[in-house]
């Protein structure tokens, strides 16, 4: 019985650490494409997230890199 319980607890962490690293990927990926072309990574956070990133990337590549980048590491949207 007390197997039982620590492998479901075990398998539970492990899903979890996979999940965890996968989203760490995808983030990565996601600052990788901020840099590169600040308003594509911002697409899915909605259409004024994606208007001011675009606004800012046509006045220049840092700004739209820095408003991306704040924009990504919002953790409420």
């Amino acid at each position: 019985m007390f197997s039982h319980k620590l492998c479901n607890n075990f398998n539970k962490i492990a899903s979890y650490d996979y999940i965890k690293s996968s989203n760490e990927i995808m983030s990565i990926w996601r600052v990788i494409l901020a840099i590169i072309f600040p308003p594509l990574s911002v697409v899915d956070k909605g259409c004024g997230s994606f208007l001011i990133t675009f606004i800012l990337w046509i006045c220049g590549w840092v700004p739209g890199v820095i408003a991306a980048l704040v924009i990504l590491n919002n953790p409420e949207r």
